[in-house]
């Protein structure tokens, strides 16, 4: 079982969204919340302050359950003052394959203050990942997550964006513990700690990839295909379409690989994960409209 930690609002709703998949135990981590099974460590103001005043005896006891060894994900949104919280949590869960998805917030939304903050946790996380200190540091740009769930009545934003992150992560970490039926598997570098997921299709029309986060200086693609019974056993030419769309991927500086799976979905699933050793700037966010 994986193990996710949801630290704030939005990392808690993410959490929340994948207890619909059994493999996942759940812990939520708030500055004030009454969930039975989750964790209030008080409002503190700002991101120093969390740092400062969260108590890792505190948080320890409830991640107690986190043995060695696990798969931890811990989802933070920058910008949030208890991200300030995060480095004492990790320290809470050593020697477990620890992994961080980060949200960037929408940039211009945020105050000063929160744009500090984010700039800091953005850069500690990402040189942490890189150092090896964690597995990897998983980028989403809620900018673009707002962009591919495209126009939803204002009640349903919050849950579409939580609904669409914990998908694709729940999908990718489904296909990376199930057989592939056909696979070329390259590993990336190991300081290439650096990922953002993205969404792609075999569509002509539509074969671009749809990175999560604009990930710079991409080393590695991996790419799943998430094929129906039924497309598998009759589809005579999707070997060959998806030999073609992985190698329009494949540059002198970038590597690309696949899996492919049998699933149940109706229609087929194109997910990817891309691996940067660089450092991502902080820089500004555009929007695409439609």
């Amino acid at each position: 079982m994986d193990k996710v930690i949801g630290l704030g609002k939005l990392g808690c709703a993410i959490a929340e969204e994948l207890t619909a998949y059994p493999e996942y135990r759940i812990y939520k981590i708030d500055g004030d919340i009454d969930e039975r099974g989750s964790l209030s460590i008080g409002e503190h103001g700002d991101m120093v302050s969390f740092e400062a005043n969260t108590d890792s005896e505190e948080v320890g006891v409830y991640l107690r359950s986190i043995k060695k060894k696990d798969q931890v994900l811990l989802i933070v949104e920058g910008g949030d003052p208890i991200s300030g919280a995060t480095l004492k949590i990790l320290e809470t869960v050593k020697d477990v394959k620890l992994n961080v998805l980060y949200i960037c917030p929408d940039r211009q939304m945020i105050s000063e203050i929160q744009k500090r903050d984010d700039r800091i946790a953005f850069n500690v996380l990402q040189e942490y990942a890189r150092s090896g200190k964690f597995e990897n540091i998983f980028l989403v740009d809620k900018l673009k997550i707002e962009d591919l769930a495209g126009h939803v009545p204002v009640n349903e934003y919050e849950k579409t964006i939580s609904y669409f992150v914990a998908y694709v992560v729940a999908m990718i970490n489904f296909f990376n513990h199930t057989k592939p039926v056909l696979a070329n598997p390259i590993s990336p570098p190991d300081i290439a700690r650096i990922v953002a997921y993205g969404v792609s299709s075999l569509e002509e029309e539509n074969q671009d990839i749809n990175l999560l986060f604009p990930l710079k200086e991409v080393k590695d693609i991996h790419f799943f295909y998430g094929v129906p019974q039924q497309e598998l056993a009759e589809d005579t030419t999707l070997v060959k379409r998806i030999k073609e769309h992985v190698k329009s991927y494949k540059t002198e500086d970038v590597s690309t690989s696949f899996s492919v799976y049998e699933t149940t979905l109706e229609a087929m699933i194109v997910l990817c994960v891309a691996y940067s050793s660089k450092i991502q700037d902080f820089s500004g966010q555009v929007k695409t409209t439609s």
